[in-house]
């Protein structure tokens, strides 16, 4: 466990530094101001959390994002993997770590495949049907 730690210590700024981006892109429904000056209200879009359908679909949106994170670390942890081999020198407490890590990259794959089917399910239980484009 303290392995695990001392991993999420060492890499938790590159991995802020690489969602940093994906954030601030998340910024969205600002409206121009109008064109005899003032402020103008931002609209919230009507019945998006109201229904069952809009609830959904925010769980949608939430786990699409955490898919997309996932598999970005993923990634990340094959990468690291890769080095941790390559610099081994067949040291087998090196090698050792190097699978640990590629374990790892193959958790997170399948915590972002649970992330995709989460909303699908709850929509299901819920009788939802289709929930928008998850």
């Amino acid at each position: 466990m303290k392995k695990v730690i001392n991993f999420a210590k060492e890499f938790s700024p590159s991995i802020i530094a690489l969602a940093l981006p994906a954030l601030a892109l998340a910024q969205t429904g600002i409206n121009p101001p109008p064109a005899g000056g003032g402020v103008q209200p931002v609209s919230v879009p009507q019945g998006t959390l109201t229904s069952l359908t809009g609830i959904l679909q925010l769980l949608c949106n939430v786990f699409g994002w955490a898919f997309y994170f996932l598999i970005v670390l993923a990634v990340i942890f094959v990468i690291v993997a890769a080095f941790k081999y390559l610099t081994a020198a067949g040291d087998p407490e090196k090698v050792k770590s190097a699978g640990a890590t590629l374990l790892y990259a193959a958790i997170a794959i399948g915590v972002a495949l649970l992330a995709k089917a989460v909303p699908l399910v709850v929509g299901s239980f819920l009788g939802a049907g289709t929930v928008g484009s998850c």
